[in-house]
């Protein structure tokens, strides 16, 4: 059990007296008590905090102590409970033991015993949950390569990942399809304090937007018709953690407003529960939109895109850093072969080098997979490439070139844009445009400074 826990307990019993001897005596030694004076009282409570531990009456009214720990126990993780009987028995024990008790006393029972039992059952509690976090966590990619690169730009942006990784800032990567956008979202979690925590992604554009908010948010047994046992969501994995939204440009308005509110409150409910959820984790969002033209299209809520880019990083595209392709043909071809790098001829060199690559790094490596397994022994010549990689036509057009980047490049300008309209609108009253940005005043100040911004 964490140092300075305070445990949160839920005492059950019909009888006044007892419940409030043992608040009274259990409040001493630092619990978080609640009391309930009967059964159905008890499966209530439960349902909607999340207790540690419960002691509970066998012989109750409305519901007694038996069935009300059968229906607490459906939920997963479930609190620990411990029966309390004025009449124990084999049978009794036998019977509470198999629907899930921790333990059961007789009463009257020493507080010193209850207060043992009770901290025994909480430490339980603690690693069933952590068993049911890292059973969750092992279907999900937990380890991420280290990118490749010699470019300088590249160098630039991890130098800068590194630098603001130690904070809890939420950070916004932005960049086309396929330039790792989710490595670059991995190295702000290895380089942070929470790394040695989960890192949880979720492609929102990826799944169906009812399914997104159980996966997100988790669900209750019963919230919805094959919801047969309650599921933590991914939000509660990342607890302590860094949480992934990659393609947060295709949230739905609805989820951008639950998003919103979880970052702003720190708490959730699941689907179909009422029982608050709470949780710590730092945000990184990516999308390969320009979201400032989804804000002024009512696709995207400003007061989120606030939220989600008080660190914001582009990643260039691979047209941009030519210089890495040598570097990332020998990267994929030696892990492919799973041996050495596997040769590349100078002229299939050229081509890759020269080729456009709309679909970035991710398409440099599939090119590459299919490069190989027609490959000779002499390894991978011109004729193992696709033949939109061998068109003359294979040179970037500079008009294109300089419409991409200045596409990509116009983010900072529309954002400065906004802001000095939001100012002009408030006739320059800094703390009102923060709050219709919908971001800190501090945030709004170190914006102004960035871009140079001053009421002449």
């Amino acid at each position: 059990m964490p140092a300075g826990k305070k445990i949160k307990l839920l005492i059950a019993d019909d009888e006044k007296n007892v419940s409030l001897i043992l608040q009274k005596e259990l409040a001493r030694r630092n619990y978080d008590v609640s009391v309930a004076s009967d059964g159905r009282s008890a499966v209530e409570f439960a349902q909607k905090v999340d207790y540690d531990v419960i002691v509970m009456d066998m012989t109750m009214p409305h519901m007694d102590g038996i069935q009300a720990l059968k229906v607490i126990k459906q939920a997963e993780p479930s609190p620990e409970i411990i029966m309390l009987t004025g009449n124990a028995t084999l049978e009794t024990a036998i019977e509470a033991m198999k629907a899930g008790a921790y333990d059961y006393l007789t009463k009257p029972c020493k507080i010193e015993e209850l207060d043992v039992l009770i901290r025994k059952a909480c430490e339980r509690r603690d690693l069933q949950k952590e068993n049911l976090y890292m059973q969750t966590r092992l279907s999900r990619k937990e380890s991420a390569p280290l990118l490749v690169t010699n470019n300088r730009k590249m160098k630039e942006l991890l130098a800068f990942v590194e630098k603001t990784a130690a904070t809890d800032s939420s950070a916004l990567i932005l960049g086309e399809s396929g330039t790792g956008k989710e490595l670059i979202a991995q190295s702000f979690h290895r380089s942070s304090p929470r790394r040695g925590e989960a890192f949880i992604d979720i492609n929102c554009g990826a799944i169906q937007e009812t399914l997104l908010e159980s996966e997100m948010f988790g669900y209750e047994k019963g919230a919805f018709t094959s919801a047969d046992t309650s599921k933590p969501g991914l939000f509660e994995l990342a607890d302590r953690g860094t949480l992934f939204l990659d393609e947060v440009g295709e949230l739905s308005p609805r989820l951008q407003v639950k998003l919103l509110r979880v970052l702003e409150a720190r708490t959730f409910f699941r689907v179909g529960g009422v029982k608050q959820v709470k949780v710590d984790f730092r945000l990184i969002a990516a999308t390969n939109k320009n979201l400032l033209e989804e804000v002024r299209e009512n696709r995207f809520r400003q007061d989120l895109l606030y939220r989600i880019n008080t660190v914001t990083v582009e990643i260039p595209a691979l047209r941009e850093r030519v210089d890495d392709i040598p570097l990332l043909v020998e990267h994929f071809t030696k892990k492919t072969s799973q041996q050495e790098p596997v040769p590349v001829s100078n002229e299939a060199m050229e081509l890759l080098r020269h080729y456009s690559w709309p679909g970035n790094v991710r398409e440099l490596k599939n090119v590459l997979e299919r490069a190989m397994v027609v490959a000779s022994k002499e390894g991978i010549t011109a004729e193992c490439l696709p033949p939109e990689v061998c068109k003359i036509e294979k040179h970037i057009p500079v008009a294109v070139s300089k419409a991409t980047v200045s596409r990509t490049a116009s983010l900072a300008d529309l954002e400065k844009e906004q802001i000095l309209a939001t100012l002009d609108k408030v006739n320059w009253h800094r703390g009102k445009a923060a709050g219709l940005l919908g971001i800190t005043p501090k945030t709004l100040y170190r914006k102004l400074r960035s871009y140079n911004i001053g009421k002449d």
